[in-house]
């Protein structure tokens, strides 16, 4: 095996970053980087990197996306530029403390135990991205 590569980071398209901002505050993930988009009373985040114990995630508006493509009609065919949901798996130590700490957020899927052990809950991000925690069952 080659160690060619390093880290996957996601990057999810959005159409506001903001909103997301308090969700990951719950859990720990603080927003370390940011790129202003627009200016003055208009201004807003156009991009993002959170970052916590064991995860990172970035968030980038489709605005954002849309002024990095190359202004070519093949760049402009290959990419789709409006928010797209996407799915985040994120193991956690505890599933009733995540539970606690997610308190009155909005709850896609509830409690459950997988075929598999694990114990898992998923809440919308407030962007409209799915955010599955589940705590994994004990190495046999």
């Amino acid at each position: 095996m080659t160690d060619v590569l390093r880290k996957s980071t996601p990057v999810l398209m959005v159409d506001r970053i903001e909103p997301v901002l308090a969700f990951w505050q719950r859990v720990g993930v603080e927003k370390v980087m940011d790129v202003p988009e627009g200016e003055g009373a208009a201004a807003r985040l156009g991009f993002a990197i959170l970052a916590g114990p064991g995860i990172e995630v970035m968030y980038q508006t489709a605005t954002s996306v849309q002024t990095d493509l190359v202004a070519s009609a093949s760049a402009r065919d290959a990419f789709r530029t409006e928010p797209q949901q996407a799915f985040l798996f994120v193991e956690v130590a505890s599933i009733r403390e995540l539970e606690r700490l997610m308190h009155g957020e909005r709850l896609v899927v509830p409690y459950r135990e997988t075929f598999y052990g694990a114990k898992e809950l998923a809440y919308d991000d407030r962007a409209g991205n799915v955010v599955i925690f589940a705590e994994m069952p004990p190495a046999t």
